[in-house]
């Protein structure tokens, strides 16, 4: 099989390309990687040519009436799940162990529904906290979205229980920490400075993210980007770091 392309934007901002770029490192699929910038005419003829919604993240392989095109995220994580690894994303495990045991189906249940929800809802922590991860900025939060923070610590708190301190959502990697990352770099980037005060347990679990070489590896390469995109910046930049800051 053809390796696959996975088109992304740009990685300082791009919440959902991270997802998905995430998904795949973390599984151990092997891709090739395209970075557009997002809102420049550059962009257009890749996407026109690949995402029918004019949006990253798309997953492209194949060729002419064999090419296989995976635009959103979550229908990413579906698709790799089904066709490009033995792993089962929702557990984290091998399928053939994830398929006999009912405790992993119960995790898996409520993996997928933990992603959902973070896919369709969750809007006042998206809007009002834009993923910008060189910047240090000072917001004032909307109800609604202290409203989200707060289910987002309940998720948090309900995976993590009875697990290590340095545990995964569900003890091993899943496709929900993939599809929570975001989030994690969010609160490093609004959460101290707009006052925000967060549970022992969420600050554990963002640092057990933030050790993950995956992350580290995108949020190393966010920073030496110097593009700045008007529409997904918010509240008060308060510092920089990585290119910008020099």
């Amino acid at each position: 099989m053809q390796k696959p392309l996975l088109i992304i934007g740009n990685k300082n901002y791009s919440s959902w390309s991270l997802r998905a770029w995430l998904l795949l490192k973390a599984f151990n699929i092997d891709f090739d990687e395209q970075l557009i910038e997002l809102f420049h005419p550059s962009a257009t003829p890749i996407l026109n040519e690949h995402a029918p919604t004019g949006k990253v993240p798309v997953l492209v392989y194949g060729q002419d009436d064999e090419k296989v095109t995976v635009w959103d995220t979550l229908a990413i994580a579906i698709h790799a799940n089904d066709y490009l690894t033995d792993l089962d994303l929702w557990t984290g495990l091998s399928k053939s162990v994830a398929e006999t045991n009912t405790s992993t189906r119960i995790n898996s249940a409520y993996c997928q529904s933990i992603i959902a929800e973070m896919h369709s809802g969750l809007m006042g922590i998206r809007s009002e906290m834009p993923m910008n991860i060189r910047a240090i900025a000072r917001i004032q939060p909307s109800n609604a979205c202290l409203n989200d923070i707060a289910r987002i610590e309940e998720i948090f708190a309900d995976c993590l229980k009875n697990r290590s301190t340095d545990s995964y959502l569900f003890g091993h990697f899943t496709a929900a920490d993939a599809f929570f990352a975001p989030v994690v770099l969010r609160l490093q980037t609004y959460a101290d400075t707009s006052d925000i005060v967060l549970k022992s347990t969420t600050k554990q679990y963002c640092e057990t993210m933030l050790n993950n070489p995956h992350i580290q590896a995108w949020r190393e390469a966010a920073l030496e980007e110097t593009r700045i995109i008007e529409e997904d910046e918010a509240g008060e930049i308060l510092s920089l770091i990585g290119s910008l800051a020099k």
